[in-house]
């Protein structure tokens, strides 16, 4: 219950914008099925180890360029509540955003079919150690073996 109410909190701020483009998006349109993981950033205009994971996120995706793995660019810094929720909502990962609404500066690698989380990368990876890291938890998530991968930030006790 907790959690859907912080979700109806964000709609209730939502603006109508898209987030605003700062990697860019990976989400392959033709692409129908669920995808075997999504990369899900956090991110915020305010945020400065933004600046540092974005760039070396988005080229990391792009060497991978890989139409099974989806990104999600979630921007809590710039009034888009309701776009952030329709994006978790449909994806079936709104526990994740409950657990790191306002922690920002991160991607969680997220399976795309049991929807846990298999790991997070931040500004400690450079781009090479992003796509190794990324595809290791893929291939997690096609093997169906749960990820024992600590690099996600602790929650922020809203759920």
């Amino acid at each position: 219950m907790k959690a859907a109410l912080t979700l109806m909190a964000a709609l209730g701020l939502a603006a109508t914008a898209a987030p605003a483009a700062t990697a860019q998006d990976y989400r392959h349109a033709s692409y129908q099925t669920t995808p075997d993981v999504y990369v899900v950033m956090f991110r915020a205009d305010y945020c400065a180890p933004c600046k540092i994971v974005e760039p070396a996120l988005a080229r990391a995706l792009q060497s991978i360029s890989d139409p099974r793995i989806e990104f999600v660019n979630i921007d809590i810094g710039s009034g888009n509540g309701e776009w952030n929720a329709n994006a978790v909502f449909d994806r079936g990962i709104v526990s994740q955003y409950n657990q790191w609404l306002g922690v920002t500066g991160f991607a969680a690698i997220i399976d795309g079919s049991t929807k846990q989380t298999l790991g997070c990368i931040n500004m400690t990876y450079d781009d090479a150690s992003m796509a190794s890291h990324i595809r290791n938890l893929q291939a997690a998530a096609q093997a169906d073996r749960p990820s024992f991968d600590l690099t996600c930030p602790e929650s922020n006790a809203v759920g």
